[in-house]
């Protein structure tokens, strides 16, 4: 499978436009009520988990009659939804690219959570396939080595966030450079992109890339 889109249970006010209007096509898989939001938007997930503690029991019985193929697990639970999903991913369809709507705004915990996933040695054969979207971020995760990164046209920031302990980061021709740094979990944020593909490196760790902008109206000193 070439690509495959996912929606976590994070806010609907924090979805990109294009996933409003139900312009991003599948195919699609979803937690928990995450799956009830892509059947309103005429999706059928193709995999669900979830203990569907979030819906109502109406909207589960209404949820589990469309849905083909559901993992669902016991409220006490080791994994969070987004971690069963993701491994269940990897292992029915191993797809090249993944794209995670809905992990970002509401409980800062799931947030840090659906981020620092990546730092798991069980998900380090995915995390260059992965990328989280939301309305004004995009992140991507990278394993040491030499990186070429291409600008987004609609995004104007770009972070660099070690996620754990990293050495050599070296960040060749962005707007700031950084030369051979080395430390723990950190992050360098309001960079900007020179033209629209700029390189960085580095020895060890996991890096995260964040590219990003203000929202309408609003200044990043705000």
């Amino acid at each position: 499978m070439e690509r495959i889109r996912l929606l976590v249970g994070g806010p609907i006010s924090e979805w990109p436009d294009s996933l409003k209007s139900g312009q991003l096509s599948g195919p699609w898989a979803a937690a928990d009520r995450g799956s009830l939001r892509l059947l309103a938007l005429g999706q059928t997930p193709i995999l669900t988990v979830g203990d569907f503690d979030s819906v109502t029991q109406t909207e589960r019985r209404d949820i589990i009659e469309k849905l083909p193929n559901i993992g669902s697990v016991k409220p006490e639970k080791d994994d969070t939804d987004t971690e069963l999903l993701l491994t269940l991913i990897q292992e029915q369809y191993n797809p090249d690219e993944i794209e995670i709507y809905g992990a970002t705004g509401g409980r800062i915990d799931q947030l840090l959570s659906n981020i620092w996933i990546f730092t798991q040695t069980r998900f380090e054969n995915m995390l260059q396939k992965v990328t989280i979207i939301d309305r004004i971020n995009r992140i991507n995760f990278y394993l040491p080595g030499e990186h070429k990164i291409m600008k987004d046209p609609d995004m104007k920031y770009l972070g660099f966030m070690p996620l754990t302990p990293v050495t050599g980061l070296t960040l060749v021709d962005e707007k700031y450079h950084l030369k051979d740094w080395s430390g723990n979990p950190f992050s360098f944020s309001s960079n900007e992109f020179v033209g629209n593909e700029n390189h960085f490196s580095f020895e060890s760790g996991i890096v995260a890339v964040i590219q990003s902008r203000d929202l309408i109206g609003q200044t990043a000193e705000q």
